[in-house]
């Protein structure tokens, strides 16, 4: 059997083992064949239902779409993910494969613990891989791993929605992952696969040094996903940033607040900046009227050495104001 007549051109060549082991792969695959490749059938196409939108876990995980989370280190995106993929596997008619490249055991049962899952509760649709030996998904031999992985978990779960997590991108890859290459080859060998089975899916990443700027590294890692969130902490909790949206209605933030025993995540209307309510008690012991400009205020910190940026004297005055 021959390789489809347009691999050679969307493979790099330039290491021979490599581009054998990539041929070996297309060929393996059904979808690589011209034979097998599905066309869309025009008569039912007009006809499917579709949703105007439709989520997986509401407002951050579409169904069926790529996504990728970055924040700054130590932010809490992973414990955010964690509490998203418990809720939606215990959701009936899901199943969620999450694939943890960081934590240790006794990492995850604390924060289970924490979150009030304990032996009663049935966690059974969230397919934890605690240190997968998985091989790198930015190769042909790390797709077919996973291929097999969660055909093993579609098959226990027929009837239910997949979604997979990756936490995080820079572990489950062998290039450099703030590399072009490596995203691109990432999408060509794991992405574009989750995308055909019509899964939901996500990979965790890291911000660059400046998080407002984005993802670490190339401008690529926006290229693969549908949806991409900026992960910030702020004086109450988490809110997700859209950075890129392929799709309208996804919303421009999202936010939660952080709550205990047990813990966990409830949407919030409003993420105040990190610094809000220490900005908002600097300015109520300065004496500052509650309705003064955000010029007064920013002078009077000044004054006193206890400068602010403007974003956080502006929630500070909008804090006050809400709490009178």
């Amino acid at each position: 059997m021959t390789a489809p007549w347009h691999a050679e051109e969307e493979l790099d060549t330039r290491d021979d083992a490599e581009h054998r082991a990539a041929m070996e792969y297309l060929i393996a695959q059904p979808s690589a064949s011209p034979m097998a490749t599905t066309f869309v059938d025009w008569a039912t196409f007009w006809n499917i239902d579709r949703k105007a939108d439709d989520w997986t876990f509401e407002d951050v995980l579409a169904r069926g779409r790529g996504h990728a989370l970055y924040a700054g280190h130590k932010t809490g995106k992973s414990l955010l993910m964690l509490y998203i993929s418990a809720v939606v596997a215990l959701r009936p008619g899901n199943v969620v494969v999450y694939l943890d490249y960081e934590m240790s055991e006794e990492d995850l049962h604390e924060r289970l613990v924490d979150m009030g899952y304990g032996p009663t509760d049935d966690l059974s649709r969230l397919r934890y891989a605690l240190l997968p030996s998985l091989p790198p998904l930015d190769t042909p031999e790390g797709a077919r791993a996973l291929d097999e992985l969660l055909d093993g978990v579609q098959e226990q779960h027929p009837d239910d929605h997949l979604t997979v997590i990756i936490d995080t991108t820079a572990r489950a890859v062998q290039g450099d992952e703030d590399k072009a290459d490596t995203i691109r080859s990432f999408y060509r060998w794991t992405g574009i696969g989750l995308k055909r089975r019509g899964a939901t899916w996500a990979r965790l990443d890291h911000a660059g040094k400046d998080a407002t700027k984005g993802q670490r590294g190339t401008s690529a890692k926006g290229d693969d996903v549908d949806v991409v969130w900026r992960v910030e902490r702020d004086d109450t909790g988490l809110s997700l940033r859209r950075d890129i949206a392929r799709m309208n209605w996804v919303p421009e933030r999202v936010a939660f607040l952080r709550l205990d025993d047990p813990l966990r995540y409830a949407r919030a209307d409003v993420a105040w900046p990190a610094g809000t309510a220490d900005c908002a008690a600097d300015l109520d012991s300065l004496t500052i009227a509650i309705d003064a400009s955000s010029t007064t205020a920013l002078a009077a910190l000044r004054d006193a050495g206890k400068s602010r940026r403007k974003a956080v004297v502006l929630a500070a005055l909008k804090y006050r104001k809400e709490g009178a």
